[in-house]
């Protein structure tokens, strides 16, 4: 996998809040935080290397660039889907998407509950953003009235020209009652 630098422009979307943090937001009380357990994807450029289980657990890719602990998908310039799964289902409220290499490239956001039933809860178009690295997409997302255990993430590499948008880790926040 090439190297290439994260972008130099900034273009955010109004419906969801972009904060560029080494840690995610502090949790609201009584809220419940959790990272992924489990992982799968539609593509993956190695395996164990780059593949979806390098997205399991807390952030352990410390700085941007091109490295084998985050997912990336098996071509630098196509779409593909990440799916998470989480230990509990959660009301869900916000999601926290660490990004590591040519963020923010991820155009969808669905939750998916129990019985395969998915909410969209973030669209927008790929986005080039200035660093600092890494990056978290932060997703707000209204208390969800039912519960969610997974998440899937769509990233579109064919847009910007940027290459891999690699992701680290995935945190959900919720309430559990």
């Amino acid at each position: 996998m090439g190297l290439s630098a994260c972008g130099s422009s900034t273009q955010n979307n109004p419906t969801v809040q972009l904060i560029a943090t080494e840690a995610a937001p502090p949790l609201q009380s009584g809220q419940v935080q959790q990272w992924a357990a489990g992982a799968q994807a539609s593509s993956e450029f190695a395996d164990p290397e780059w593949a979806a289980i390098q997205a399991i657990g807390e952030p352990d890719t410390l700085r941007c660039g091109d490295y084998q602990t985050a997912w990336a998908t098996a071509g630098s310039d196509i779409s593909a889907t990440l799916v998470l799964t989480y230990t509990a289902s959660l009301h869900v409220t916000g999601i926290n998407i660490v990004q590591t290499f040519n963020p923010n490239q991820v155009t969808q956001v669905e939750l998916v509950g129990d019985f395969g039933r998915a909410v969209t809860v973030y669209q927008a178009p790929p986005a080039q953003i200035d660093q600092p690295c890494p990056y978290t997409l932060a997703i707000p997302v209204e208390r969800t009235v039912n519960r969610y255990n997974q998440v899937r993430i769509t990233v579109d590499q064919a847009v910007l020209g940027l290459g891999w948008n690699q992701i680290d880790a995935v945190e959900l926040l919720g309430e559990s009652d």
